[in-house]
């Protein structure tokens, strides 16, 4: 509980990078969704999580029952792991630690591959295929990777696909940041005709600055585990409040649009900025940058008013690595005058 008191305190007392969301902002159409949401929930019973699902679907390219939502990614993927409860699951490291939670809570047992930093933390599609095998009951991959900012082709994930369904593995593809990125539409591996061994998971919550809502969502052709899914929760699981807003995030195609536009924009400034003041190892995708410094930036970033991302305790990295969000140029601004004076502190 302390910790995350914490946590809520410097979030409320300085600019916040640790968390990759938007910096645009929620749209006012969705705001407004969210508002009439409140109304909805106390005057009258919540729609029916179908017409979310239809929305998404369209939103997605694939049919409704193809569809699955959620209170959030970390919740869909606890209730995943519920359903199917496996013995052993296999994950590149470093990756986003809420897949350990969860399984951990399922009692997996956990095989990791370790990447490298001479390798830019990338996997090496062609080694991780003899790790997956018929006792590996599911694979998580995140694309682009959180933390190490690496960003996959979708051939290199077919091959994982592929392998998957020679082994009967479910790879569960995480894709909540993958719409910050220029090329999603040629990466992405939804599909209408996907393959049954792919379940991917994505969110509202990052693209659409709005976590405190909570609404996640997963793609998969598999009707089985699908219906598994949605027997194994309440009926109600999303919120009115969630669904009006999520159906309101369906409509914002030029808002994402924007978004990604602007994002790239201050990633390659920023990633200019890092590199002019002597941070070497230093990458970025969708709205996020890695990099490696000296021990203690964090607490040096707090007295700064400012919140970073320490990464030391992902699986796979060691102390000195971070993540920072992409933002608006004057919030960069201060992030890179921070660095900055700590740089020349070394």
């Amino acid at each position: 509980m302390f910790q995350q008191e914490g946590n809520l305190f410097f979030q409320n007392t300085c600019m916040d990078f640790s968390a990759n969301i938007n910096f645009l902002g929620i749209p006012d159409a969705v705001m407004e969704a969210a508002r009439s949401g409140l109304v909805a929930a106390m005057l009258e019973v919540q729609e029916h999580p179908g017409a979310l699902n239809e929305h998404v679907a369209a939103w997605e390219g694939v049919e409704p029952e193809q569809v699955y939502c959620g209170v959030g990614p970390s919740e869909i993927i606890r209730n995943l792991l519920w359903v199917l409860k496996p013995k052993k699951a296999l994950l590149p490291a470093p990756g986003f630690e809420e897949y350990l939670r969860a399984l951990s809570m399922a009692q997996c047992g956990i095989d990791y591959f370790y990447t490298k930093q001479e390798d830019g933390f990338r996997v090496p599609v062609e080694a991780f295929l003899s790790h997956i095998t018929q006792e590996t009951d599911v694979v998580f991959w995140c694309n682009p990777n959180n933390p190490a900012a690496v960003l996959y082709s979708r051939e290199e994930l077919e091959q994982v696909l592929k392998r998957c369904e020679q082994t009967g593995t479910l790879l569960v593809l995480d894709e909540c940041c993958l719409d910050f990125v220029e090329c999603a539409g040629e990466v992405t591996m939804r599909a209408k005709d996907a393959s049954q061994s792919l379940f991917i998971v994505k969110d509202f919550t990052k693209m659409f600055a709005m976590p405190g809502i909570r609404l996640g969502y997963a793609l998969c052709t598999d009707q089985e585990l699908m219906g598994r899914l949605r027997s194994a929760v309440q009926m109600w699981n999303v919120s009115a409040v969630a669904q009006k807003a999520g159906i309101a995030c369906t409509k914002e195609r030029e808002f994402v649009q924007k978004t990604v536009r602007e994002i790239a924009k201050e990633r390659a400034w920023l990633l200019e900025q890092f590199h002019r003041i002597g941070i070497k190892q230093a990458k970025g995708e969708a709205n996020m940058i890695f990099f490696q410094s000296r021990p203690k930036l964090h607490t040096f970033s707090v007295m700064h008013g400012i919140l970073l991302r320490d990464c030391s305790n992902f699986e796979g990295l060691e102390e000195g690595w971070y993540r920072v969000a992409v933002r608006g140029r004057e919030e960069n601004e201060k992030l890179v005058e921070m660095l900055e004076q700590w740089q020349q502190e070394a």
